[in-house]
């Protein structure tokens, strides 16, 4: 379908729910539906981190990853098997 609306460039844009992104509309729906301190602070929290994040240009994924990086280490260990154990 070719719509002259719609254009490749618009594939790499953020998610976003009028000027909420994606990432921070559930909790802050969840915050809505169930109204309780937990909820509000993970909103707040979420929000603060999406924040910081869009600051530095770094998605949530991108930052998960080198999260993961930085815990683990970046050489994987690899157990090497000998074909005569067979």
């Amino acid at each position: 379908m070719n719509n002259a609306a719609t254009h490749w460039r618009d594939s790499g844009r953020r998610a976003k729910f009028f000027i909420i992104e994606a990432q921070v509309f559930f909790p802050i729906v969840l915050c809505l539906f169930h109204f309780r301190i937990w909820t509000l602070s993970l909103s707040i929290c979420t929000a603060v981190l999406l924040l910081i994040l869009s600051y530095y240009k770094v998605t949530l994924w991108i930052f998960l990853l080198n999260l993961r990086e930085w815990v683990f280490g970046r050489e994987k260990l690899v157990d090497n098997v000998d074909d005569n154990e067979y």
